[in-house]
């Protein structure tokens, strides 16, 4: 990654960054590694964490605010998420929904930048497909064994470590089929800040990085069309089986869900397009 001049508004950028990239990886839906892509921070992020010793010491200042940022993205949501479900459950799982769906198109883009052939389709179609069935087979099943315990906590951060490097991979939608997104937001506000929970996710995230990283960096390298598109039929189907169907008991209801998908949508939609503007301005500066 080429130095460039450091300046307190690219500092900032940073920052804000981070803290999207923090929100996208507790909201429900919503990948972190999407988000990493679409704020143009993705490939330098896995520069990093493929040789994280090696690039310390050149890319901490550039990663420092991304951090911070993102610290502050899942303390400072948290609360708003826990409040959400317990006051609307289902008009949030339809907001973060269309959050993540407007997202697809981006990540469409991504996937075909080196092209789009019957590979690509090929693994689109089975790991969306094989996604579908694993948690519709076994969902209910083991959602309704599971109980908020520290090798759950340290399994969720296992998974959204492997959120964070897969873009496309939204492991909150794994969390509220298994009934423990809900606590796992409660413990990150800034309001609880339950370390019980905090110690054995950060393990486990930190854990899948320094396991996963370098790995996935060799794949997208080698198998880029493969791997992305594969990642977007997951996406598209742990998003298929959140889905909330059947539970609308009216018109006003089917009006309020649909409501809350077109502002998920239009959320994401503006802010890619923000964010690419606002990376322009960053480099001008």
């Amino acid at each position: 990654m080429e130095e460039k001049k450091d300046t307190l508004f690219s500092w900032i950028w940073r920052v804000i960054k981070g803290a999207i990239i923090g929100t996208g990886a507790i909201l429900p839906g919503i990948s972190g590694g999407v988000l990493s892509v679409v704020l143009g921070i993705y490939r330098p992020m896995m520069e990093f964490l493929s040789n994280p010793i090696k690039s310390f010491k050149k890319q901490y200042k550039f990663f420092l605010p991304i951090v911070i940022g993102f610290a502050l993205g899942v303390v400072l949501v948290s609360g708003l998420v826990d409040l959400l479900f317990r006051k609307s459950k289902i008009p949030a799982v339809w907001l973060f929904i269309g959050l993540v769906l407007g997202t697809v198109p981006s990540l469409f883009k991504e996937a075909g930048e080196h092209g789009r052939g019957w590979a690509g389709w090929l693994s689109l179609i089975i790991c969306g497909g094989l996604m579908y069935a694993l948690l519709s087979f076994f969902g209910n099943a083991v959602a309704a064994n599971v109980q908020p315990s520290l090798l759950w906590w340290f399994i969720c951060g296992l998974l959204w470590g492997i959120g964070l490097i897969v873009p496309g991979m939204s492991p909150s939608s794994i969390f509220i089929y298994l009934g423990l997104y809900q606590p796992m937001s409660a413990g990150f506000s800034i309001k609880a800040l339950d370390f019980s929970i905090i110690l054995p996710i950060g393990v486990g995230l930190v854990v899948m990085i320094l396991l996963l990283a370098k790995p996935i960096k060799y794949l997208f390298d080698k198998h880029y069309c493969v791997m992305y598109h594969g990642i977007l039929g997951i996406v598209i189907a742990s998003t298929l089986v959140i889905m909330p169907f059947g539970n609308a008991s009216g018109t006003s209801d089917i009006l309020l869900y649909a409501g809350c998908f077109i502002i998920g949508a239009l959320i994401a939609y503006f802010m890619e397009k923000a964010s690419k503007k606002l990376d322009q301005k960053a480099e001008d500066k």
